[in-house]
């Protein structure tokens, strides 16, 4: 009867190499979700007080609240450079962050 010389490794088991490295690729990704997470969070909180900020001058220019009165072409320009600049942000962010990776 002959004994084995070695015993059978299974194929299926990592090395640890490779379960240090599954460690810290998991370790980024959740890094990088978390930062993600962080910077819309940062946007849209910035994008919500530039509008309230936007339509309360909108609301102060249409009841001249303390005299306030600006004319029709800046009122203009101002609703029309918010209404861009945070669908600009928003449309880079979005793009940015949920960006698929091709191979």
């Amino acid at each position: 009867m002959a004994l084995p010389s070695e015993p059978q490794q299974p194929q299926n088991r990592i090395t640890t190499v490779e379960a240090k490295n599954w460690i810290l690729e998991e370790r980024v990704v959740d890094h990088k979700i978390r930062s993600q997470t962080h910077m819309i969070q940062f946007l849209l909180w910035a994008d919500g007080l530039l509008l309230a900020g936007t339509f309360g001058i909108f609301l102060l220019q249409g009841f001249k609240a303390w005299g306030f009165n600006l004319n029709c072409g800046l009122m203009q320009w101002l609703g029309g450079a918010t209404v861009g600049g945070v669908g600009g942000l928003l449309t880079l962010a979005y793009g940015a962050v949920f960006k698929e990776v091709k191979n």
